[in-house]
């Protein structure tokens, strides 16, 4: 039996993905910033998440001892509903397979518990990855008779084939269902025009594809001032430069290229790796094999955080991989440009990450797994506090003109209205 719809009468969003606050960068960071818009604009939100995991590839213990049988798991964050599942976490290093294995438990685990909602959504927002969401999407869709939305942060399949991490027979018939919910949800969006153009390749959508970027909350992170005090713990003075990456340390970053490229530096400064992943004991490493010893490799911190922790940083670096260009966009980078910090990339000319940083005037790009070349372009930043200000301010003011959280926001939010009332009609 179907569910009823619900007496509330303001408008029910349904989120599916199981990244969410507590979890504290990528692709959590922006699924707890667009609940609780929604939740603060006039919309009921229930998010149907699962327990928090990356990017450490651990549960914390506050989750790890909860019982999450029966809703008990469940909890209201910033009036958001999260309705948490038990699934299968994987240890690090995470191999094709147990991605794999984590997406179909996360899904398998939220089917179950759809059977036991007692009311209906007016939309559905799905998060690939995991990209089999649509499935489960599709499913709900056909259930509840409500319309779909297929949100794509990462080309999932594309970056996994082009990165060896699944084989090519595989590959195909995952591709063969990612065009199977493309061409059936109601709508597909995506942060990037290099992925729309992707997906605009695979096949034919019922509505063109959509661009619903990243956003960045200039009001909360904003340039720090004052004494900071990250950089007293890292016992760093004003005079020491800090070259900084923070986000995940996995395969798609290709962090391993900054270790490298910091043998070329010539500025004497500290080198902070912040993050946690598949990949952190294997930089670790690395960084004894190379001598790079004015390196420090710390946790992330929390959202409250976040802002004085990025301003520790006098440059960052967003390494990426060739084979990963176009197929991700770093989610970081808006929050570096909102804290006025200037950056260095590594992305082919022509992609969008390289676009955005020229547009914006934020910083450099450099060819990507390049050391040589990237190690120059933190050299000629380093050196020049001022070009750095300049760089940082210009970021700033574009993430203020383009990239605001409610101008983003509030057009999907008109989007997701349209869907429910053509739905009606």
């Amino acid at each position: 039996m179907n569910a009823s719809p619900s007496p509330d009468r303001r408008p029910h969003l349904a989120i599916l993905s199981y990244n969410y606050a507590p979890e504290p960068t990528g692709i959590p960071f922006y699924n707890t910033g667009m609940a609780t818009w929604f939740a603060a604009h006039g919309w009921r939100v229930t998010m149907h998440a699962g327990i928090p995991h990356y990017p450490w590839w651990r549960v914390p213990e506050a989750y790890a001892a909860r019982d999450y049988r029966g809703g008990r798991g469940d909890e209201v964050m910033d009036g958001v509903e999260v309705q948490r599942v038990r699934h299968f976490v994987p240890a690090p290093p995470v191999s094709g397979k147990a991605r794999m294995r984590l997406d179909a438990s996360y899904l398998w685990r939220t089917l179950l518990r759809s059977f036991h909602q007692r009311q209906r959504p007016d939309v559905l927002v799905v998060i690939a990855p995991p990209f089999l969401g649509g499935l489960l999407g599709l499913f709900l869709r056909w259930r509840h008779r409500v319309p779909v939305c297929w949100h794509v942060q990462d080309l999932q399949v594309d970056a996994a084939l082009d990165l060896g991490m699944i084989p090519r027979h595989l590959g195909r018939i995952l591709l063969w269902l990612e065009r199977l919910i493309l061409a059936r949800v109601d709508l597909v969006t995506t942060v990037s025009q290099a992925m729309r153009r992707r997906l605009q390749a695979k096949c034919r959508t019922r509505q063109p594809v959509a661009m619903f970027p990243n956003w960045a909350d200039a009001e909360t992170m904003r340039p720090w001032t004052g004494a900071n005090r990250f950089r007293q713990e890292w016992g760093v003075d004003e005079a020491t430069p800090v070259v900084m990456y923070s986000g995940n340390l996995g395969r798609k970053q290709g962090v391993e290229v900054l270790l490298e490229a910091a043998t070329h530096v010539r500025v004497p400064h500290l080198l902070v790796i912040a993050g946690e992943g598949a990949e952190r004991a294997d930089l670790e490493q690395r960084a004894r094999e190379l001598g790079v010893t004015r390196v420090r490799f710390v946790p992330l911190v929390p959202s409250e955080r976040l802002a004085e922790f990025l301003c520790a940083g006098d440059v960052h670096c967003i390494p990426q991989r060739r084979a990963a260009a176009g197929l991700v966009m770093p989610s970081k980078l808006l929050n570096l440009m909102a804290v006025a910090r200037p950056v260095v990339v590594t992305a082919p000319a022509d992609s969008d990450l390289a676009a955005v940083v020229a547009q914006a005037g934020c910083g450099r790009a450099v060819e990507p797994e390049d050391s040589q070349c990237l190690g120059q372009a933190l050299d000629e930043l380093l050196v020049d506090a001022s070009v750095r200000r300049a760089y940082g301010l210009a970021g700033r003011q574009f993430v203020q003109a383009t990239f605001a959280a409610d101008a983003v926001l509030g057009g999907f939010s008109r989007r997701l209205l349209h869907l429910i009332t053509s739905d009606r009609s």
